[in-house]
């Protein structure tokens, strides 16, 4: 238990580095961010309120999807929040003694730094079976319905993410592309992407396979 506590606390941080040089990149924002940060350009509420809004709304999308196969251990989805709140937080502040001059090839080399972390931290943290994040609850309540690949829902959930940024931006905010850049579109393509490479990789190199899904 104490092995995998550790996994998820460790997972969590290297995702908050991953939105730290996301952040940093200034090329947009990572696609489960993205509907909370419309919502508080449209709205004026704090990103904390709207993110944790939408966070709770992803955990009854889940319960619509599971239904019976529900378990209340996912309510700690919303204590995650708060932890990778505090870990993001941290992660801004040791991102930020990292030279960064604001050049073109520095915001793509930190983008591309962004979607590995994002990707490796989904890889250590959700095998812990302790309790996803919410973004990454939905696609894996997706994939135990469909028994499709995590990494491949996980492409259509966050370009779905982005897709509805830019709809919400468009019809209520001044500028369609308020919450949504360059950047988070790649994003959207490239961490299911990525995270298929690395899983792939670690059975090449170990012969065994990690299931990034947990159905209890």
């Amino acid at each position: 238990m104490i092995k995998r506590i550790c996994l998820f606390v460790i997972g969590l941080f290297i995702m908050s580095l991953g939105v730290a040089f996301s952040i940093v990149s200034t090329l947009g924002t990572t696609p489960i961010s993205s509907i909370s940060y419309s919502l508080a350009l449209i709205t004026n509420i704090n990103i904390g309120i709207t993110t944790f809004i939408f966070n709770a709304a992803l955990i009854l999308i889940q319960f619509l999807i599971l239904r019976s196969r529900f378990h209340k251990r996912r309510l700690l989805q919303l204590i995650n929040c708060v932890l990778f709140g505090y870990f993001t937080d941290l992660a801004l502040y040791i991102v930020s003694f990292i030279p960064f001059d604001g050049s073109v090839i520095m915001m793509i080399v930190f983008l591309f730094i962004s979607i590995f972390l994002t990707a490796f931290g989904i890889f250590v943290y959700m095998p812990a079976n302790i309790a996803p994040l919410p973004g990454e609850g939905c696609v894996e309540s997706v994939a135990i319905v469909t028994n499709w690949r995590f990494s491949t829902i996980k492409i259509g959930f966050d370009a779905t993410m982005v897709i509805i940024s830019l709809i919400m931006c468009g019809l209520w905010y001044t500028n369609i592309l308020g919450a949504v850049n360059i950047g988070t579109i790649i994003s959207a393509f490239l961490v299911g992407f990525t995270l298929r490479q690395i899983n792939n990789l670690y059975e090449r190199l170990t012969g065994s396979a990690v299931n990034v899904v947990n159905k209890n």
